[in-house]
């Protein structure tokens, strides 16, 4: 099935609409790039529905909060042409105005599939029943003990499953490993590389993967599935190439993005 969704996407080149965060806009658009797709960024309220329509995915990323108002256009346009939207909860509970566009987002919008570290999933998960999110607390960083990895797992699942209860969406928690889940449905990915901690966006670009991926006529499992996999399998060999050269971060972002691309043009 991977295979196919790849070969799929190579052939339809969708059209990825993200509206997302200025720090990480630039590796968003390029791993949508590296993956066959095409990438919109527009964020203006006054042209968000509209530039939906035109494309074939929605990327909501919270760390474009101040654009709340382009997300909820956008989304709703998404959602009456049934096309994708994925949910990257950014920080979710760190301030009121982010817990407040989460659940309103959640509520308003049918969301395909929600992708956070283990802190973003749980504030999400408890949002609807602490609506006023007191006590809820999430960073950018999840802190070790809320990381997503076999320690942690039970509570993890149940976060997620809560979550995907509540929304319908595919919810995939990200960290040392990688868990996603589809109501009572779940699957642990390991793999992946710890120098993906290490720079800024890994995570926002892999919510664009999964974007791209769910563009395709697929089950939404078996999508968000190929994404996370694909991403793994393309940060072990970045981390190869870097090791190899003796180079850092920054020359593990080229090759993160560089990995993704050799499925699409070798």
């Amino acid at each position: 099935m991977r295979h196919e969704i790849l070969q799929s996407i190579d052939k339809t080149n969708p059209r990825i609409h993200s509206i997302t965060n200025t720090i990480t806009i630039n590796d968003c658009a390029n791993i949508i790039l590296a993956a066959g797709g095409s990438a919109v960024m527009a964020s203006d309220p006054d042209e968000a529905s509209e530039m939906t329509s035109l494309c074939d995915g929605l990327i909501l990323n919270l760390g474009a909060v101040a654009f709340r108002e382009a997300m909820f256009r956008a989304g709703k346009t998404a959602n009456a042409l049934n096309h994708p939207i994925v949910f990257d909860p950014v920080a979710a509970g760190s301030t009121a105005l982010r817990r407040q566009t989460s659940l309103r987002l959640m509520r308003e919008l049918r969301l395909t599939a929600i992708r956070g570290n283990a802190s973003e999933i749980r504030t999400l998960s408890l949002l609807s029943e602490r609506e006023e999110g007191e006590g809820l607390q999430s960073f950018v960083d999840a802190e070790e003990s809320q990381v997503m990895k076999k320690t942690n797992l039970e509570r993890c699942l149940e976060d997620a499953e809560r979550l995907s209860g509540q929304t319908g969406a595919v919810v995939v928690v990200s960290g040392i490993e990688d868990l996603v889940v589809q109501g009572e449905r779940h699957q642990v990915f390991q793999g992946g590389s710890a120098l993906s901690a290490r720079i800024t966006g890994s995570g926002c670009m892999l919510s664009e993967l999964i974007g791209t991926c769910l563009t395709q006529p697929f089950p939404e499992w078996d999508s968000v599935c190929t994404a996370v996999e694909w991403m793994n399998q393309a940060a072990e060999r970045a981390e190869e190439r870097t090791r190899e050269i003796q180079g850092g971060t920054m020359t593990y972002r080229m090759y993160l993005i560089d990995e993704i691309s050799r499925y699409t043009i070798l």
